[in-house]
């Protein structure tokens, strides 16, 4: 009896909320990549190389975007839904579609699901983390509903029947912030995205509002229903943050890409069109990854703009990824406050917690650390294998990209070895199951003694 209660706690210890979590992503990227190799899943009738496979799958569960191959040229309706539902079960979370599974086969959540819950939705308190998932589900299928019916009205009129399907899957695409389209030849050539839709505003602007809804987080979206629906006073402090910054960044974002590229690659559009397309490209960086312009073809200043909102990214517990909205919110408020010698962060009358500061600074400085590491580690590879496309700019915009879950693309992701194909595929995998969580999952956890408290080292910075 002992013996097997000591087994079960030396358990628990190793599977910890976050590793399951981790673990847990693996496994579907792994099944994904199984099903998508299979000859069943492809116009052609024939085995898909296994490397391509699992990247292909890996990209989908991680709401990347980022693929070797044109997914409409490619994969057959068979294989259209495997990658769609890879989508939906990453844009969810693998805890979230793992309760969906025990809620419509009337099984029993337990303790250890609610802890591992609370940790993927980033969530600080145990109570009510079965109803939160519950309006979560209820709040996504709706969403991705009405996107897909408001879709329709511009896709069928262009596709026929098959509008129906192009909508329902770049519909729960953009609510995932996941970029893949099934919109096959474009233009001429493959891989086209939305370009072929950049100045309508009835395909652009619905695309634009699933990606903002997905990206701001379900915390969020439930804080605004409640405020709405239940009259609730005011808005959470990280509510308002997200919102704030939000709005904030799409509205910067928004008038450096006109300033930047009127008479640059938006040169050829109506006054309409440029507005539209500068205002999805400032939208699309944080997390979407489709596209209504070349990536390529942006000027130096609007490439380096890009970069820095991939690298931001959406806001927790989103079906987004990047650094955080609220990450880089904390760390721009401990600068100010440090500058203007502040003891204590303090947001209206609530103050920061060090602890919080502290996990703000561990994640920028990992996600530079894992995007300057795999950009070396490709540009390697590929000189190696003298790849003219390998650009140092290309590069590490692929793999900022990859690691903030984006998918936008300068299209050199083909072109790789199967190395690179390797660093992408685990850069994605970081970004989606967070920093933190990999970093948690990984170090080896101390036990902390607060009765000790050690005198100030000596160190001058600055």
């Amino acid at each position: 009896m002992a013996k097997g209660m000591a087994v079960e706690k030396k358990k628990l210890k190793i599977l910890t909320p976050v590793r399951v979590i981790a673990m847990g992503f693996a496994l579907i990227i792994f099944v994904g990549a199984f099903l998508l190799s299979l000859p069943i899943a492809h116009n052609d009738m024939q085995w898909f190389p296994f490397i391509d496979a699992l990247f292909t799958s890996t990209s989908a569960v991680c709401v990347t975007g980022l693929i070797v191959v044109d997914t409409a040229a490619h994969f057959n309706l068979f294989g259209q839904m495997v990658i769609l539902l890879l989508i939906q079960i990453g844009g969810l979370g693998v805890m979230t579609a793992t309760t969906l599974l025990f809620l419509m086969m009337r099984k029993r959540i337990t303790l250890k699901n609610r802890l591992m819950l609370q940790e993927a939705l980033s969530e600080d308190r145990l109570q009510g983390i079965v109803k939160s998932i519950k309006l979560i589900l209820i709040l996504t299928f709706s969403i991705e509903i009405i996107g897909a019916l408001v879709l329709m009205c511009s896709f069928i009129p262009a596709y026929g029947g098959y509008g129906v399907w192009v909508s329902i899957f770049i519909s729960i695409s953009a609510f995932c912030n996941a970029g893949f389209d099934i919109l096959g030849v474009v233009g001429g050539h493959q891989f086209g995205s939305l370009t072929g839709f950049a100045q309508n505003a009835f395909v652009c602007l619905p695309i634009m509002a699933l990606i903002i809804i997905g990206g701001i987080g379900f915390m969020v979206l439930i804080d605004v229903g409640d405020r709405v629906l239940r009259k609730k006073k005011r808005l959470s402090a990280h509510t308002q943050m997200v919102l704030i910054i939000t709005g904030i960044l799409i509205l910067f974002g928004w008038v450096a890409f006109m300033a930047t590229e009127w008479n640059g690659v938006l040169k050829d559009m109506s006054v309409g069109g440029k507005i539209l397309a500068a205002l999805f490209q400032s939208v699309t960086p944080r997390t979407a990854g489709f596209e209504s312009v070349s990536q390529a073809a942006l000027t130096p200043v609007s490439y380096m703009l890009t970069l820095i909102l991939m690298f931001i990214g959406a806001s927790p517990s989103s079906t987004g990824g990047g650094v955080k909205t609220t990450t880089l919110a904390v760390l721009m408020l401990t600068g100010i406050k440090t500058l203007q010698g502040e003891r204590d962060v303090n947001l209206g009358k609530s103050k920061i917690n060090p602890n919080l500061i502290k996990r703000a600074i561990t994640i920028i400085m990992l996600a530079i650390l894992i995007i300057m590491i795999n950009t070396i580690l490709i540009l390697i590879f590929e000189g190696n294998n003298h790849n003219q496309y390998a650009s140092v700019e290309n590069v590490l915009f692929e793999v900022t990209s990859a690691f903030s879950t984006v998918g936008l693309t300068m299209g050199i992701t083909p072109k790789l070895c199967v190395g690179s194909k390797l660093i992408l595929g685990l850069t994605m995998f970081i970004g989606r199951v967070g920093t933190l969580t990999i970093g948690f999952s990984i170090a080896k956890r101390k036990k902390i003694n607060d009765k000790i408290e050690y005198t100030d080292a000596k160190i001058l910075i600055g």
